[in-house]
């Protein structure tokens, strides 16, 4: 979709994941300088203990997390540390609850780990939550981890807080390692957020994040995973072979991010809620709205009226009317019938897009 989309001229971009706020000024400003010290070198492959340092207080005031610099590492971005989570975990042929829809990445994970994806449904009757009891039913002697993702990606869903402590009660009683991604953890426009591990403290909670998102830092590639020092010394080590360390002027962008004004973040989160009800009000109107989204920057829309398969209306809506969406079928087969939108794009485009999208449906129905 993103390519097709790249030599469609014209090309409304609903499809991508991806602030469209810049870096704020001050994170910038504070690389650059930084960079022009000349101590540009190595880290611990773990990140900065400067940095470490600074997360340990946003864990505990953000999080609810008690974490020391020990059990943080520091990743090329969330999937870096979700990526190493599971090849320090996994051995071939372990089982893996993975909702869906989800993110396609844990598949991709998955493949080359050799893990086995079993996806249990969040489905969009249920406001895409999951149902702890039937996840349950498909645990197996095999089962090692489950991997819940709050708010999420792609549907909004944010997971309240009993639903989590039921899915922490199925891994405590199978003896699961539960992998927490929050990698949206402060972009939420209704209520809030609950970190599994802020009340499961018994070592089994392994909980990532990102700057990607909360600071419009996608290009920046930092985040971080937060585990038990057994499990963090393993991280570790699989981080030091693939990458060795974070760039260090990335390092020093992520430590002004703490310690700079939280306006901005407030700023982008108030415009992602302003776009939400924007699509919520649009997408109702025509019949498509799934449900609300209280979290991250996406909204679910339903073209079941259109006949086709979601890749097949997908690609039809980029060529007929220049407006690019992702299929649903790309996270999974709870989301079949459904399109993904993201709130990241302006609102000019959101109103216009989703506008022609609706015709498209009409044409076809």
């Amino acid at each position: 979709m993103v390519n097709l989309a790249l030599v469609t001229p014209g090309c409304i971009r609903l499809e991508v994941g991806e602030p469209n706020f810049p870096t704020p000024a001050h994170i910038v400003e504070a690389a650059v300088e930084f960079a022009r010290k000349g101590q540009v070198k190595y880290t611990a492959t773990a990140g900065l203990l400067s940095l470490r340092e600074r997360l340990v207080a946003k864990l505990g005031q953000v999080n609810g997390i008690k974490a020391g610099v020990n059990n943080i590492n520091c990743s090329v971005g969330g999937v870096g540390g979700i990526a190493a989570a599971i090849a320090a975990l996994l051995e071939p042929g372990d089982e893996v609850l993975v909702p869906d829809p989800a993110w396609p990445n844990y598949r991709l994970m998955l493949a080359w780990a050799h893990g086995v994806l079993v996806p249990y449904a969040c489905s969009p009757d249920n406001e895409f939550l999951p149902d702890p009891q039937a996840i349950e039913r498909q645990i197996t002697p095999r089962t090692k981890m489950i991997i819940v993702n709050s708010p999420c990606n792609p549907t909004g869903a944010v997971f309240p807080r009993d639903l989590l402590e039921q899915l922490v009660d199925v891994a405590v009683r199978n003896n699961l390692y539960f992998l927490s991604d929050e990698c949206y953890d402060e972009v939420i426009l209704d209520g809030e957020h609950h970190s599994p591990a802020s009340f499961c403290t018994d070592g089994r909670v392994i909980s990532a994040f990102t700057f990607s998102k909360t600071y419009a830092m996608t290009g920046w590639r930092v985040g971080y995973v937060v585990a038990t020092e057994k499990i963090s010394d393993s991280i570790t080590k699989v981080l030091e072979s693939n990458s060795s360390c974070l760039p260090t002027v990335c390092q020093k962008a992520a430590e002004a991010a703490l310690d700079g004004p939280r306006e901005p973040l407030r700023e982008m989160v108030r415009a992602y809620r302003d776009r939400r009800d924007l699509c919520v009000g649009l997408l109702e109107e025509a019949g498509m709205l799934i449900s609300r989204p209280r979290g991250a920057f996406y909204i679910m829309a339903d073209v079941t009226r259109s006949g086709m398969a979601s890749r097949e209306f997908a690609f039809d809506l980029v060529s007929s009317k220049k407006v690019a969406v992702a299929p649903g079928t790309a996270f999974g087969e709870s989301a079949r019938n459904a399109v993904r939108i993201s709130l990241a794009s302006s609102p000019e485009d959101l109103s216009v897009g989703i506008g022609r999208m609706i015709e498209r449906l009409e044409e076809l129905s």
